[in-house]
């Protein structure tokens, strides 16, 4: 909901300008699927550098993407910085309680 929202944003802020258009709708398949491998693989990284390194992952795919469809600005820039930090605080205090309550850490 927080991308659908922020590109609703970008474009009240900034009419005529370029709202990236990205598959949104992957986020949730990206972070289940990231939490299976973290479960499988028993990652002896933290909770914390485990969804920064997700973030940074879909940062990098996200400026990828932008960058093949002719959309990137410089201001994608600013994923690096914010999207790993959300991702490790929903891992922290949402997805690994979740797994501990749920039993299914490896």
């Amino acid at each position: 909901m927080l991308p659908y929202a922020g590109r609703a944003l970008l474009a009240l802020l900034w009419p005529g300008g370029l709202v990236p258009d990205a598959p949104f709708f992957l986020l949730p398949i990206a972070f289940g699927a990231w939490n299976v491998v973290w479960v499988r693989r028993c990652a002896p990284l933290g909770a914390v550098a485990w969804g920064a390194l997700l973030g940074v992952v879909v940062a990098v795919g996200g400026n990828v993407l932008m960058a093949l469809r002719g959309m990137w600005a410089p201001s994608l820039l600013l994923l690096f910085g914010w999207i790993p930090t959300v991702y490790a605080i929903a891992r922290t205090f949402l997805v690994a309680p979740l797994n501990e309550a749920l039993d299914v850490d490896g």
